[in-house]
């Protein structure tokens, strides 16, 4: 069996309006990957409630380094979702 890590999810802006949640501290497998973080959020959180994350112009930060591809998670990771910055 794959060893389990905590890890801490940051939601920023409107993504944390629509999920009604700043931050929640998931277990997950160590290595565990984008879908396996995606995964973990579905069974904390609901379907409905991850939907905004899987919006293509969501970006994800994994210790403050945006990922563009797939990753891997070890213990004490801080994961920021992040929507597309506006400016005025």
């Amino acid at each position: 069996m794959a060893s389990r890590v905590k890890v801490n999810v940051l939601f920023f802006a409107s993504l944390k309006e629509d999920l009604g949640v700043s931050e929640i501290e998931l277990d997950v497998s160590m290595l565990a990957g984008r879908s396996d973080l995606l995964d973990a959020l579905t069974n904390e959180l609901g379907t409905e409630c991850v939907a905004p994350l899987l919006a293509e112009n969501i970006s994800i930060a994994i210790n403050r380094n945006i990922e563009k591809g797939d990753f891997s998670l070890e213990a004490g990771d801080e994961i920021a979702f992040l929507p597309p910055i506006t400016g005025g």
